[in-house]
Formats: structure tokens, C-alpha cells, sequence
């Protein structure tokens, strides 16, 4: 804090002791000191109240955008989860598709191989 001198309750004591008695001038002095100083506290005093009045308000509406924040990244946590599953059905699906598909394609293969094994026999036996 500026300008103030803080003094022990000893000092105060022993001051009384070895100094004169205050004159009126400066018992005056003392108490319009004292009135300035009230003034400038309470000013300093009304300055702290506004800036923590401008300081709540601040925390408030911070206060309320983190909470936004936070529904918001629950809402996206949620529609990844759910797009994740729909992701490992659709994966799922279709690796028992490509499995059909592999056994369905051995199959044609059988067939076709089948077919070229009777036209080829088709044609030894017009060639022979």
C-alpha cells in the first residue's frame, strides 16, 4: 500500500512518552490526513468493487461458454460413438459379403473351369 508507514502498538506508546503533547495545529493536521487518506480508501475501495463486479460478470460468462463447450463435446463424443458403431456393423456386413462373394466367385470358377474342360474335350474329339 502506498504511503503508509505502518507503526507497532510499542512505537505508538513510546512516541506519547517522549514527545510533546500534540498542538492543536497539529491534532488538525492529523485529522484532515486521516479524512484525505478515508477518501482516497474509499475511492480505492469503490474501484476494487467495480473491477470485481466487471471481473464476476467475465467469470460468468466464461463460465457459461465452457459449460456450452462441454455439452457440446458430450454431443460429439455421443455421435461418434454411435457413427463408430454404425461403422463396425457396415464393416461386419460387408466382410460376411466379401465372404459370400469369395465363395460364390470359387464356385464360378468350379463352373466356368467345368465348361472349358467340356469344350476342350468337345473340340479333341472333332479334331481327332
Amino acid at each position: 500500500m502506498r504511503g503508509f508507514q505502518v507503526l507497532k502498538i510499542a512505537d505508538i506508546i513510546r512516541r506519547e512518552r517522549d514527545d510533546p503533547p500534540m498542538t492543536d495545529e497539529e491534532r488538525q493536521r492529523a485529522m484532515d490526513f486521516i479524512v484525505v487518506q478515508q477518501a482516497k480508501n474509499s475511492v480505492e475501495i469503490e474501484k476494487l468493487n467495480e473491477s470485481y463486479r466487471r471481473a464476476e460478470h467475465r467469470f460468468d460468462r466464461d463460465e457459461r461458454i465452457l459449460k456450452l463447450i462441454i455439452r457440446a463435446g458430450r454431443r460429439a463424443r455421443t455421435q461418434v460413438s454411435k457413427h463408430e458403431q454404425r461403422l463396425r456393423e457396415q464393416h461386419a456386413l460387408f466382410a460376411k459379403e466379401m465372404a459370400e462373394m469369395r465363395e460364390f466367385q470359387a464356385h464360378s470358377d468350379k463352373r466356368l473351369d467345368a465348361l472349358i474342360d467340356i469344350v476342350r474335350a468337345d473340340r479333341n474329339g472333332r479334331s481327332a
